[in-house]
């Protein structure tokens, strides 16, 4: 009995010990500890009452972050290059850290370890600590303007006030530059307020509503050099000194800025500095422009004009409230630097990029707001984040993080993130108020899990609110539920169709997977243009114009990249594509070259919900799928994901801005050559729905019925609620499945909260078939089921199986997001795949039912909820597993 008993308990601990340990994914995170207690050293910063003379203490802080930083210098040289044991913690207190001459730099030498990490912290309970590259313009710096040859330019001086910016030390005001595609020169100062965009005055105004006017070339007199203007109110303009012009003069997706050097009244014609300002692409007629920098044209809230002989900033109708004018090019530069984290800053008011960090590994941003400055907001640029040729990973991470209103001056390829390399998370961020991308770069085994991207290229054509293109070997990139919303041109547009796309892979990008993901009022959802191997599955769209395109550019208009020694061919060589690392990581692309190299084969589209769409696809399907080798099926048009019903019981939303990831852990729990897969050879059967949704599945999809050696059988028209047979029940998740997508450390999900092999009923709709895929397993965002046609929520049941959701041989196995499906039984109120009671929703709301606030990202289990969960599911398992060895022993 005595060893009945111990053997019972060793079993239990046993496995609560396996199931934490397995539960508990380590990423290398430095901010992994949140308290000062835990780290070697700790020192406190304080802009205010601190003093660069102090010990750094939290009685006696530093003034400043470079202080801190050159302690941190010394004590890794006085312990002979090492840092002590536990790392570095920087607590710095909410105060202001402005960088006016020079960002705050971090080189290699500022770097920590894995087991030594530098943590850069606001002070908990502190406001954010704010770190800008600018300088504050207040209320009682105002004066009236007196110059009486100013007056005579802006008619009524009493809504116009003035900031003698010499006085404030600021000495430096930029100069308007050109701009080139992708390139910002910009060195301009800014005045920004808060929750206000200011602009250089201009002519015409932004319309109260925010959006931005425009007027549109006439004639063309020289494509380089003039062109007529149509308002005569341009003539009447006394000093044209300092007037430039900003247009989107060939394309509505390319725009720069040219400096006047004259105004022709008699031909009503600007004549342009073609030699340092060129027009981008030259002069087109209709092309849309604005003129600025011009002191007469000082009229309208929100417009300033900086007088930059006399160092004078002009505003109209300036708010009450603090104003903070850029001085510095950015505010963080990092270069080399490994394990360093920034927790819970704002950093912000730059003339450039705000934050940079290149060549980096193991660099983390978590908590930050970043916006109003010039350039782009964050760039994780060049080889960062890993190397590309051994796909070493980075494993750099931005998360829990905000960016706004960039690109303030060049408008178009001033991404909010621009990032590249290996191996990086980018998680629950919220991206808005941008005129272009949001999101742009390519690389390699990226995470892009649980961001909302919102109020994105309204201002251009042909762009992406996530951008990609142009390359075959950026592979392996996870774009999973995410929200995108909102992402159409809300201005007039003359030279180009008003098509821009939530998700672009551009120029023939492959290798994406685009699983789980929410699209909502946008033009086109997903867009690949001529790619090949790419994922889309899962996802939900509402209110866009089209869900799905691809093209087959490679074939037509785009050869040149795709042919032998073209673009493509030398990306693949350049990393060495038929040998180990990439041989084995990327086998798809080993035969590459000769296996249909210009043709857009082998993309996924399937287990897609649609409501409210246009069209679902702009192609013509049949050739997709016989002539593309395109796999297209499941994808079902249904509505009741508006308005799901209150009894549904799901494990996640997918139209939530976060799902299954957690703010500590942004790690995925893909493999490395395939992070998640939406189909499965190994289901022979594909599901409609018989309530009236349309459904594409495959023509070659064979329905199975009730049979013995079926893992899953058809449900007959007279009942239209029975899963499988009572001989045949499916079960909800493989032991063998190796990848599981309920996971709190993986934000990817790929199997539906529907069975993955769900019959369709006999007077359900098919269209859209592919023959060249016979099997699916429904995605994570699928609606449909075998169930009546009376209800649009449908439901599988079956006395004999209580919750049924994936097959033996499934490769992956979830619970959606997005899903209005569950799988009830009747002897069972148990819904959906077990696992994903571990998946978190993390809206506060879900924005297809109701009040929706983007900004917030939070997850509703905590890393303690999930771990506890892990211990209750090992301890029962533990004690099932004891009474079997009990009875084993009994029977010895």
């Amino acid at each position: 009995m005595v060893m009945e008993i111990f053997l019972r308990l060793a079993v239990v601990f046993f496995a609560a010990f396996c199931s934490a340990a397995g539960s508990k994914h380590v990423y290398h995170t430095p901010e992994r500890r949140s308290t000062g207690a835990s780290f070697g050293a700790t020192y406190f910063v304080d802009g205010q009452y601190g003093n660069d003379s102090n010990a750094g203490t939290l009685q006696a802080p530093f003034l400043t972050l470079t202080k801190a930083r050159d302690t941190i210098r010394s004590l890794k040289s006085s312990l002979g290059g090492s840092l002590p044991a536990g790392g570095v913690l920087v607590q710095v207190r909410g105060r202001d850290y402005p960088f006016l001459s020079a960002p705050f730099t971090l080189t290699q030498q500022d770097s920590g370890t894995a087991q030594s990490p530098i943590v850069y912290q606001s002070y908990p309970g502190d406001a954010p600590a704010h770190l800008l590259a600018g300088a504050y313009v207040t209320p009682n710096m105002y004066t009236p303007v007196t110059d009486q040859s100013v007056l005579n330019l802006i008619g009524n001086g009493t809504s116009v006030v003035q900031v003698n910016l010499k006085q404030l030390g600021i000495l430096t005001y930029g100069d308007l530059a050109t701009g080139s595609l992708g390139n910002c020169n910009n060195n301009k100062l800014e005045l920004f307020y808060p929750n206000r965009v200011m602009v250089l005055a201009r002519y015409p105004n932004i319309s109260p509503s925010g959006v931005w006017q425009f007027m549109l070339t006439g004639k063309v007199l020289d494509t380089q050099k003039s062109f007529v203007y149509n308002s005569s109110r341009i003539s009447q303009w006394k000093n044209t000194s300092t007037l430039w012009l900003h247009g989107f003069w060939s394309y509505d997706w390319a725009d720069n800025y040219v400096k006047v050097v004259s105004v022709n009244t008699t031909l009503s014609a600007f004549v342009i500095n073609n030699v340092t300002t060129p027009p981008l692409y030259g002069f087109l007629s209709s092309a849309r422009y604005y003129a600025l920098n011009i002191l007469e044209e000082l009229d309208a809230v929100n417009e300033y004009y900086v007088d930059r002989g006399s160092g004078i900033l002009y505003i109209y109708s300036p708010p009450q409230d603090k104003g903070c004018v850029s001085v510095g090019s950015s505010v963080i530069s990092m270069t080399g630097v490994s394990y360093v984290s920034f927790v819970g800053f704002t950093m912000d008011c730059s003339r450039g990029t705000a934050v940079s960090a290149s060549s980096a590994v193991n660099v983390t941003f978590s908590n930050c707001t970043i916006g109003s400055n010039g350039g782009s907001s964050l760039s994780i640029s060049g080889v960062s984040g890993g190397n590309q040729l051994s796909l070493t990973p980075g494993f750099n991470t931005l998360k829990d993080s905000s960016i706004h209103d960039w690109s303030r001056w060049k408008r178009t390829y001033q991404p909010g993130l621009s990032w590249s390399g290996v191996g990086n998370s980018f998680i629950n961020n919220t991206i808005y108020n941008g005129p272009h991308s949001g999101i742009l770069g390519k690389g390699n085994d990226c995470i892009f899990s649980g961001n909302v991207l919102r109020d994105l290229c309204y201002e251009v054509t042909d762009s992406g609110a996530f951008y990609s293109g142009r390359s075959w070997i950026s592979g392996g990139n996870i774009v999973a539920n995410n929200v995108f919303m909102n992402i159409i041109t809300t201005e007039k547009v003359y030279l180009g169709s008003p098509s821009v796309q939530a998700i672009y892979l551009d120029d023939q990008m492959s290798g994406f997977e685009v699983i789980n993901n929410t699209f909502i009022n946008c033009y086109a959802g997903t867009f690949i243009g001529g790619g090949r191997s790419n994922v889309v599955t899962g996802n939900v769209y509402v209110n866009c114009t089209t869900a799905v395109h691809i093209d087959n550019r490679g074939l037509t208009w785009q050869p040149t990249y795709c042919s032998t020694g073209g673009m493509f061919s030398q990306q693949l060589q350049s990393v060495n594509y038929t040998q180990p690392p990439w041989s084995l990581h990327y086998p798809q692309l080993v035969n590459i070259t000769t296996d249909h190299p210009c043709v857009p084969c082998y993309n996924l589209i399937s287990g897609n919900i649609y409501c409210r769409v246009k069209q679902f696809i702009d192609f013509n399907s049949t050739i997709a799928t016989v002539q593309w080798l395109a796999n297209i099926f499941n994808n079902t048009q249904d509505c009741s994901v508006l308005n799901p019903p209150t009894s549904l019981t799901t494990a996640s939303s997918a139209s939530s801005p976060t799902t299954a990831s957690s703010t500590s852990s942004p790690t995925t729990a893909s493999s490395a050559s395939s992070p998640t897969t939406a189909s499965s050879a190994s289901s022979p059967t594909t599901a409609s729905s018989a309530s009236g949704s349309t459904t594409e599945s495959s023509a070659s999809s064979p329905t199975t019925s009730s049979s013995a050696s079926s893992p899953t059988t058809a449900s007959s028209a007279s009942s239209p609620t029975t899963s499988s047979s009572a001989s045949s029940p499916t079960t909800s998740s493989s032991a063998s499945s190796p990848t599981t997508a309920s996971s709190a450390s993986s934000p990817t999900t790929a199997s539906s909260a529907s069975s993955p092999t769900t019959a369709s009923s006999a007077s359900s709709p098919t269209t859209e078939s592919s023959a060249s895929s016979p099997t699916t397993e429904s995605s994570a965002s699928s609606p449909t089921t075998a169930s009546s046609a009376s209800s649009p929520t449908t439901t599988e049941s079956s006395a004999s199986s209580p919750t049924t959701s994936s097959s033996a041989s499934s490769p992956t196995t979830a619970s959606s997001a997005s899903s209005s499906t569950t799988e009830n039984s009747a002897s069972s109120p148990t819904t959906e795949n077990s696992a994903s009671s571990s998946t978190s929703e993390s809206s506060t709301s879900n924005p297809l039912t109701g009040a929706y606030n983007p900004t917030t990202v939070s997850s509703n289990l905590s890393s303690g909820t999930r771990e506890e969960c892990a211990w209750l599911v090992s301890v029962v398992m533990g004690v099932c597993l004891s009474f079997i060895m009990t009875a084993v022993f009994n029977g010895l």
